[in-house]
């Protein structure tokens, strides 16, 4: 048997390891963690960059982050505010 976790980083903690020395210690001999999928949402075309930049800024995102969007939204050829 090997199962699929699917989890989130905030399920990172003692409960997951608990499952998984449970789960070794049945017939597992193998493991799969992945990362939960994420929903990426598609911006409304009208929104300006700043505003943009701006929401993604209040989420807390890193600033290498932020320039990467940034450039990329300004040279995109699909986004054209």
């Amino acid at each position: 048997m090997r199962p699929i976790l699917t989890i989130t980083e905030d399920e990172i903690n003692g409960q997951l390891l608990r499952v998984i020395k449970l789960l070794f210690s049945t017939n597992v001999d193998q493991i799969i963690i992945q990362r939960e999928k994420i929903a990426l949402e598609e911006f409304d075309a009208t929104q300006s960059v700043d505003d943009i930049m701006a929401a993604f800024q209040q989420e807390g995102y890193s600033p290498e982050f932020l320039a990467d969007l940034e450039e990329g939204l300004k040279t995109s050829s699909v986004y054209k505010p």
